[in-house]
Protein backbone atom coordinates (compact mmCIF):
# COMPACT_ATOMS: atom_id res chain seq x y z
CA UNK A 1 0.00 0.00 0.00
CA UNK A 2 2.87 2.41 0.80
CA UNK A 3 4.52 1.78 -2.59
CA UNK A 4 1.21 2.51 -4.39
CA UNK A 5 0.93 5.86 -2.55
CA UNK A 6 4.49 6.68 -3.56
CA UNK A 7 3.81 5.86 -7.24
CA UNK A 8 0.62 7.99 -7.25
CA UNK A 9 2.46 10.95 -5.73
CA UNK A 10 5.29 10.84 -8.28
CA UNK A 11 2.82 10.44 -11.14
CA UNK A 12 0.86 13.54 -10.04
CA UNK A 13 4.02 15.61 -9.65
CA UNK A 14 5.26 14.61 -13.13
CA UNK A 15 1.90 15.57 -14.65
CA UNK A 16 2.20 18.99 -13.00
CA UNK A 17 5.62 19.47 -14.63
CA UNK A 18 7.73 19.27 -11.48
CA UNK A 19 11.41 18.35 -11.81
CA UNK A 20 12.65 14.94 -10.61
CA UNK A 21 15.14 16.57 -8.23
CA UNK A 22 12.40 18.56 -6.49
CA UNK A 23 10.17 15.47 -6.16
CA UNK A 24 13.08 13.39 -4.86
CA UNK A 25 14.05 16.01 -2.22
CA UNK A 26 10.46 16.17 -0.96
CA UNK A 27 10.31 12.38 -0.56
CA UNK A 28 13.73 12.12 1.10
CA UNK A 29 12.70 14.78 3.64
CA UNK A 30 9.80 12.61 4.86
CA UNK A 31 11.77 9.39 5.25
CA UNK A 32 11.66 7.57 1.89
CA UNK A 33 14.81 5.75 0.78
CA UNK A 34 16.47 6.65 -2.51
CA UNK A 35 16.12 3.03 -3.70
CA UNK A 36 12.30 3.15 -3.29
CA UNK A 37 12.15 6.56 -5.04
CA UNK A 38 14.24 5.40 -8.03
CA UNK A 39 12.16 2.23 -8.36
CA UNK A 40 8.92 4.27 -8.32
CA UNK A 41 10.28 6.71 -10.96
CA UNK A 42 11.14 3.79 -13.26
CA UNK A 43 7.58 2.48 -12.98
CA UNK A 44 5.91 5.88 -13.53
CA UNK A 45 8.01 6.79 -16.57
CA UNK A 46 6.86 3.60 -18.33
CA UNK A 47 3.14 4.55 -18.07
CA UNK A 48 1.15 6.31 -20.83
CA UNK A 49 0.88 10.11 -20.62
CA UNK A 50 -2.72 10.98 -19.69
CA UNK A 51 -4.77 13.00 -22.15
CA UNK A 52 -7.42 15.62 -21.32
CA UNK A 53 -10.90 14.27 -20.89
CA UNK A 54 -13.44 15.22 -23.57
CA UNK A 55 -16.64 16.49 -22.04
CA UNK A 56 -19.66 14.32 -22.68
CA UNK A 57 -21.71 17.49 -23.20
CA UNK A 58 -19.74 18.35 -26.35
CA UNK A 59 -22.03 18.40 -29.39
CA UNK A 60 -20.98 15.53 -31.66
CA UNK A 61 -22.58 17.37 -34.64
CA UNK A 62 -19.72 19.87 -34.44
CA UNK A 63 -17.46 17.10 -35.80
CA UNK A 64 -19.56 16.67 -38.99
CA UNK A 65 -18.19 17.88 -42.35
CA UNK A 66 -21.05 20.40 -42.67
CA UNK A 67 -19.57 22.50 -39.87
CA UNK A 68 -15.77 22.34 -40.23
CA UNK A 69 -13.62 22.54 -37.14
CA UNK A 70 -10.39 23.83 -38.69
CA UNK A 71 -9.05 26.26 -41.36
CA UNK A 72 -8.46 23.48 -43.86
CA UNK A 73 -12.11 22.42 -43.72
CA UNK A 74 -13.24 26.08 -44.08
CA UNK A 75 -11.18 26.59 -47.23
CA UNK A 76 -12.38 23.26 -48.61
CA UNK A 77 -16.05 24.17 -48.15
CA UNK A 78 -15.48 27.62 -49.66
CA UNK A 79 -14.06 26.02 -52.81
CA UNK A 80 -17.03 23.62 -53.07
CA UNK A 81 -19.50 26.50 -52.63
CA UNK A 82 -17.71 28.53 -55.32
CA UNK A 83 -17.96 25.68 -57.84
CA UNK A 84 -21.61 25.11 -57.04
CA UNK A 85 -22.28 28.89 -57.47
CA UNK A 86 -20.73 28.90 -60.93
CA UNK A 87 -22.81 25.92 -62.04
CA UNK A 88 -25.98 27.61 -60.81
CA UNK A 89 -25.06 30.83 -62.65
CA UNK A 90 -24.55 29.01 -65.96
CA UNK A 91 -27.87 27.23 -65.64
CA UNK A 92 -29.70 30.49 -64.89
CA UNK A 93 -28.40 32.40 -67.98
CA UNK A 94 -31.20 32.93 -70.62
CA UNK A 95 -30.79 31.32 -74.01
CA UNK A 96 -29.92 33.57 -76.88
CA UNK A 97 -28.12 36.14 -74.72
CA UNK A 98 -25.98 37.92 -77.26
CA UNK A 99 -23.43 38.77 -74.57
CA UNK A 100 -22.69 35.07 -73.95
CA UNK A 101 -22.64 33.94 -77.59
CA UNK A 102 -19.26 32.94 -78.93
CA UNK A 103 -17.29 35.70 -80.59
CA UNK A 104 -15.93 34.82 -84.01
CA UNK A 105 -12.95 36.63 -85.32
CA UNK A 106 -12.94 37.64 -89.01
CA UNK A 107 -9.95 36.12 -90.62
CA UNK A 108 -8.29 37.97 -93.48
CA UNK A 109 -7.25 34.62 -94.93
CA UNK A 110 -10.28 32.33 -94.67
CA UNK A 111 -8.46 29.61 -96.67
CA UNK A 112 -6.14 29.08 -93.69
CA UNK A 113 -8.98 28.50 -91.21
CA UNK A 114 -9.21 24.70 -91.19
CA UNK A 115 -10.74 24.13 -87.77
CA UNK A 116 -12.84 21.03 -87.43
CA UNK A 117 -16.38 20.97 -86.19
CA UNK A 118 -15.18 19.45 -82.94
CA UNK A 119 -12.72 22.25 -82.39
CA UNK A 120 -15.43 24.81 -83.10
CA UNK A 121 -17.63 23.15 -80.47
CA UNK A 122 -14.79 23.55 -77.94
CA UNK A 123 -14.47 27.28 -78.66
CA UNK A 124 -14.26 29.02 -75.28
CA UNK A 125 -17.37 30.67 -73.93
CA UNK A 126 -16.72 33.98 -72.23
CA UNK A 127 -18.75 34.51 -69.05
CA UNK A 128 -18.73 37.19 -66.43
CA UNK A 129 -17.57 36.13 -62.95
CA UNK A 130 -20.24 37.22 -60.41
CA UNK A 131 -17.76 38.50 -57.87
CA UNK A 132 -14.98 40.20 -59.81
CA UNK A 133 -16.53 41.01 -63.20
CA UNK A 134 -13.64 39.23 -65.02
CA UNK A 135 -13.95 37.01 -68.07
CA UNK A 136 -12.65 33.42 -67.81
CA UNK A 137 -12.39 30.46 -70.11
CA UNK A 138 -15.20 28.08 -69.07
CA UNK A 139 -13.58 25.06 -70.74
CA UNK A 140 -10.52 25.38 -68.52
CA UNK A 141 -12.75 25.71 -65.47
CA UNK A 142 -14.59 22.52 -66.45
CA UNK A 143 -11.26 20.66 -66.62
CA UNK A 144 -10.32 22.00 -63.17
CA UNK A 145 -13.62 20.67 -61.81
CA UNK A 146 -12.85 17.21 -63.14
CA UNK A 147 -9.59 17.19 -61.19
CA UNK A 148 -10.75 18.97 -58.06
CA UNK A 149 -14.01 17.11 -57.41
CA UNK A 150 -12.36 13.62 -56.88
CA UNK A 151 -9.75 15.21 -54.60
CA UNK A 152 -12.43 16.94 -52.58
CA UNK A 153 -14.44 13.71 -52.37
CA UNK A 154 -11.39 11.81 -51.07
CA UNK A 155 -10.60 14.46 -48.46
CA UNK A 156 -14.20 14.57 -47.27
CA UNK A 157 -14.26 10.75 -47.03
CA UNK A 158 -11.04 10.71 -45.00
CA UNK A 159 -12.38 13.43 -42.70
CA UNK A 160 -15.64 11.52 -42.17
CA UNK A 161 -13.77 8.29 -41.47
CA UNK A 162 -11.51 10.02 -38.91
CA UNK A 163 -14.53 11.57 -37.21
CA UNK A 164 -16.40 8.25 -36.99
CA UNK A 165 -13.26 6.44 -35.74
CA UNK A 166 -12.73 9.03 -33.00
CA UNK A 167 -16.37 8.71 -31.95
CA UNK A 168 -16.15 4.89 -31.81
CA UNK A 169 -12.97 5.08 -29.72
CA UNK A 170 -14.68 7.46 -27.31
CA UNK A 171 -18.04 5.75 -26.87
CA UNK A 172 -17.64 2.38 -28.65
CA UNK A 173 -17.78 -1.15 -27.17
CA UNK A 174 -14.11 -1.01 -26.09
CA UNK A 175 -14.24 2.37 -24.40
CA UNK A 176 -14.44 0.72 -20.94
CA UNK A 177 -10.88 -0.58 -21.42
CA UNK A 178 -9.51 2.94 -21.29
CA UNK A 179 -9.02 4.36 -17.85
CA UNK A 180 -10.17 7.93 -17.52
CA UNK A 181 -7.17 10.15 -16.72
CA UNK A 182 -7.22 11.90 -13.41
CA UNK A 183 -7.47 15.68 -13.78
CA UNK A 184 -5.03 17.38 -11.45
CA UNK A 185 -5.31 21.04 -10.60
CA UNK A 186 -2.01 22.90 -10.58
CA UNK A 187 -3.12 24.62 -7.41
CA UNK A 188 -3.71 21.31 -5.63
CA UNK A 189 -1.41 20.83 -2.64
CA UNK A 190 0.20 17.40 -3.06
CA UNK A 191 1.63 16.06 0.19
CA UNK A 192 4.30 13.32 -0.14
CA UNK A 193 3.12 10.05 1.45
CA UNK A 194 4.82 9.20 4.71
CA UNK A 195 6.88 6.02 4.93
CA UNK A 196 4.90 3.56 7.04
CA UNK A 197 7.01 2.41 10.01
CA UNK A 198 7.82 -1.28 10.25
CA UNK A 199 6.53 -2.64 13.53
CA UNK A 200 8.78 -5.40 14.76
CA UNK A 201 7.44 -7.95 17.19
CA UNK A 202 9.31 -7.91 20.47
CA UNK A 203 11.77 -10.75 20.93
CA UNK A 204 11.24 -12.53 24.24
CA UNK A 205 14.62 -13.72 25.49
CA UNK A 206 14.72 -16.83 27.67
CA UNK A 207 17.04 -16.82 30.68
CA UNK A 208 18.19 -19.65 32.92
CA UNK A 209 15.95 -19.80 35.97
CA UNK A 210 12.85 -19.36 33.76
CA UNK A 211 10.43 -22.20 33.21
CA UNK A 212 11.37 -24.46 30.28
CA UNK A 213 8.47 -25.59 28.07
CA UNK A 214 9.08 -28.70 25.97
CA UNK A 215 7.32 -27.87 22.67
CA UNK A 216 7.06 -31.56 21.80
CA UNK A 217 4.54 -32.46 24.53
CA UNK A 218 3.97 -29.26 26.55
CA UNK A 219 5.70 -30.53 29.70
CA UNK A 220 7.37 -27.83 31.80
CA UNK A 221 10.62 -28.00 33.79
CA UNK A 222 12.23 -25.63 36.31
CA UNK A 223 15.86 -24.65 35.56
CA UNK A 224 18.82 -23.77 37.78
CA UNK A 225 22.06 -21.88 37.12
CA UNK A 226 25.06 -23.79 38.55
CA UNK A 227 28.22 -21.77 37.96
CA UNK A 228 28.41 -21.23 34.19
CA UNK A 229 25.99 -24.09 33.43
CA UNK A 230 22.20 -24.27 33.24
CA UNK A 231 20.62 -27.57 34.35
CA UNK A 232 17.06 -28.83 34.46
CA UNK A 233 15.90 -28.99 38.08
CA UNK A 234 13.63 -31.97 37.32
CA UNK A 235 14.06 -35.34 35.60
CA UNK A 236 13.00 -35.55 31.93
CA UNK A 237 9.47 -36.94 31.40
CA UNK A 238 9.31 -37.15 27.57
CA UNK A 239 7.70 -40.42 26.49
CA UNK A 240 9.48 -42.35 23.73
CA UNK A 241 9.46 -45.92 22.45
CA UNK A 242 12.16 -47.08 24.90
CA UNK A 243 11.15 -45.12 28.00
CA UNK A 244 9.87 -46.72 31.20
CA UNK A 245 7.73 -45.59 34.10
CA UNK A 246 8.62 -46.79 37.59
CA UNK A 247 5.13 -47.57 38.86
CA UNK A 248 2.05 -45.56 37.76
CA UNK A 249 1.77 -42.34 35.74
CA UNK A 250 1.63 -40.12 38.82
CA UNK A 251 5.00 -41.54 39.89
CA UNK A 252 6.50 -40.54 36.52
CA UNK A 253 5.17 -37.00 36.87
CA UNK A 254 7.20 -36.69 40.09
CA UNK A 255 10.34 -38.70 39.21
CA UNK A 256 10.34 -38.65 35.39
CA UNK A 257 10.81 -41.58 33.02
CA UNK A 258 13.67 -44.09 32.88
CA UNK A 259 15.58 -44.53 29.57
CA UNK A 260 18.19 -46.91 28.16
CA UNK A 261 21.37 -45.12 27.03
CA UNK A 262 20.68 -45.15 23.26
CA UNK A 263 17.32 -43.43 23.89
CA UNK A 264 18.62 -41.05 26.57
CA UNK A 265 21.37 -39.59 24.36
CA UNK A 266 18.77 -38.06 21.99
CA UNK A 267 15.80 -37.52 24.33
CA UNK A 268 16.47 -33.89 25.42
CA UNK A 269 14.50 -31.02 23.80
CA UNK A 270 16.03 -28.64 21.23
CA UNK A 271 18.77 -26.50 22.75
CA UNK A 272 19.46 -29.04 25.50
CA UNK A 273 21.56 -32.22 25.65
CA UNK A 274 22.54 -35.17 27.82
CA UNK A 275 25.41 -33.92 30.07
CA UNK A 276 28.90 -35.25 29.35
CA UNK A 277 31.29 -36.58 32.00
CA UNK A 278 33.23 -33.30 31.79
CA UNK A 279 30.07 -31.23 32.42
CA UNK A 280 29.30 -33.29 35.53
CA UNK A 281 32.89 -32.66 36.71
CA UNK A 282 32.27 -28.88 36.42
CA UNK A 283 29.21 -29.35 38.64
CA UNK A 284 31.25 -31.33 41.18
CA UNK A 285 33.96 -28.65 41.31
CA UNK A 286 31.23 -26.07 41.96
CA UNK A 287 30.07 -28.22 44.90
CA UNK A 288 33.61 -28.16 46.35
CA UNK A 289 34.97 -31.59 45.38
CA UNK A 290 38.75 -31.81 45.62
CA UNK A 291 40.57 -31.97 42.27
CA UNK A 292 42.36 -35.27 42.99
CA UNK A 293 38.97 -36.94 43.44
CA UNK A 294 37.40 -35.60 40.27
CA UNK A 295 38.66 -38.38 37.93
CA UNK A 296 38.26 -41.28 40.37
CA UNK A 297 35.37 -43.77 40.33
CA UNK A 298 33.12 -44.75 43.25
CA UNK A 299 31.64 -42.49 45.91
CA UNK A 300 33.42 -39.16 46.22
CA UNK A 301 32.95 -36.51 48.88
CA UNK A 302 32.09 -32.92 48.20
CA UNK A 303 32.90 -29.96 50.45
CA UNK A 304 30.85 -30.08 53.66
CA UNK A 305 30.40 -26.31 53.34
CA UNK A 306 28.86 -26.55 49.89
CA UNK A 307 25.12 -26.51 49.29
CA UNK A 308 23.70 -30.05 49.36
CA UNK A 309 23.60 -31.70 45.94
CA UNK A 310 20.09 -33.05 46.38
CA UNK A 311 18.82 -29.64 47.46
CA UNK A 312 20.69 -27.73 44.76
CA UNK A 313 19.45 -29.78 41.80
CA UNK A 314 16.20 -30.97 43.40
CA UNK A 315 17.37 -34.56 43.00
CA UNK A 316 14.58 -37.11 43.57
CA UNK A 317 15.45 -40.73 44.43
CA UNK A 318 13.87 -42.15 41.29
CA UNK A 319 15.48 -45.62 41.36
CA UNK A 320 16.43 -47.63 38.26
CA UNK A 321 15.53 -50.56 35.97
CA UNK A 322 18.12 -53.32 35.66
CA UNK A 323 18.88 -55.41 32.57
CA UNK A 324 16.36 -58.07 33.66
CA UNK A 325 13.57 -55.46 33.53
CA UNK A 326 13.14 -55.28 37.32
CA UNK A 327 12.61 -51.83 38.92
CA UNK A 328 14.79 -51.20 42.01
CA UNK A 329 16.10 -48.63 44.50
CA UNK A 330 13.33 -46.03 44.35
CA UNK A 331 13.57 -43.87 47.49
CA UNK A 332 17.22 -44.94 47.96
CA UNK A 333 19.19 -43.82 44.93
CA UNK A 334 18.99 -41.57 41.93
CA UNK A 335 20.92 -42.70 38.80
CA UNK A 336 21.67 -40.33 35.89
CA UNK A 337 23.18 -40.99 32.44
CA UNK A 338 26.15 -39.12 30.93
CA UNK A 339 26.87 -39.05 27.19
CA UNK A 340 30.38 -40.62 27.47
CA UNK A 341 31.56 -44.20 26.89
CA UNK A 342 34.42 -45.90 28.81
CA UNK A 343 35.57 -49.50 28.43
CA UNK A 344 32.47 -50.36 26.34
CA UNK A 345 30.20 -49.11 29.11
CA UNK A 346 28.54 -45.76 29.69
CA UNK A 347 29.55 -43.40 32.49
CA UNK A 348 26.89 -42.51 35.06
CA UNK A 349 26.36 -40.45 38.18
CA UNK A 350 24.46 -41.60 41.30
CA UNK A 351 23.22 -39.79 44.41
CA UNK A 352 21.94 -41.08 47.73
CA UNK A 353 19.89 -39.71 50.56
CA UNK A 354 22.28 -40.17 53.52
CA UNK A 355 25.01 -37.74 52.34
CA UNK A 356 26.02 -35.29 49.58
CA UNK A 357 28.53 -37.68 48.00
CA UNK A 358 28.43 -38.28 44.24
CA UNK A 359 29.06 -41.69 42.65
CA UNK A 360 30.97 -41.99 39.33
CA UNK A 361 30.83 -45.35 37.54
CA UNK A 362 29.89 -47.13 34.29
CA UNK A 363 27.20 -49.69 33.38
CA UNK A 364 25.67 -51.40 30.35
CA UNK A 365 23.51 -49.23 28.12
CA UNK A 366 20.58 -51.59 28.69
CA UNK A 367 19.91 -50.23 32.18
CA UNK A 368 17.08 -47.77 32.68
CA UNK A 369 18.32 -44.53 34.29
CA UNK A 370 16.99 -40.97 34.66
CA UNK A 371 17.97 -37.99 32.48
CA UNK A 372 18.87 -34.45 33.53
CA UNK A 373 19.46 -32.19 30.52
CA UNK A 374 21.95 -29.31 30.37
CA UNK A 375 21.65 -26.28 28.10
CA UNK A 376 24.30 -26.06 25.40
Amino acid sequence: MAKEKLNDYIKKCVELGKEKEEIENNLLSVGWSKEDIDEAFSLVVGEDVPVPDVSEEEDLNSLSPEEPVDEFSNSLNNEINSIQGENNLNNQQPKGDPFLEPIEEQSEEPQNNKKSTQEQNQEPVIIEEPSGGKFVDSSKKVDAKKILIPIVAILVTVFLFATVFAFVQKSGPFSFLKEEPEIISEEEDIVPPQEEPIVEEPIIEWACGDQLVDERDGNTYPTIQVGSQCFMAKNLNYKTENSFCYGDVENCEEHGLLYDWSTAVSACPLGWSLPSDAEFKMLERYLGMEEEKIDTTGWREVSPNAQGTLELLNITLSGAKDVSGEFKYQGEYANLWTSDLIDEEYLTRAFRAKDNNVYRGSVSGEYGYSVRCVRY
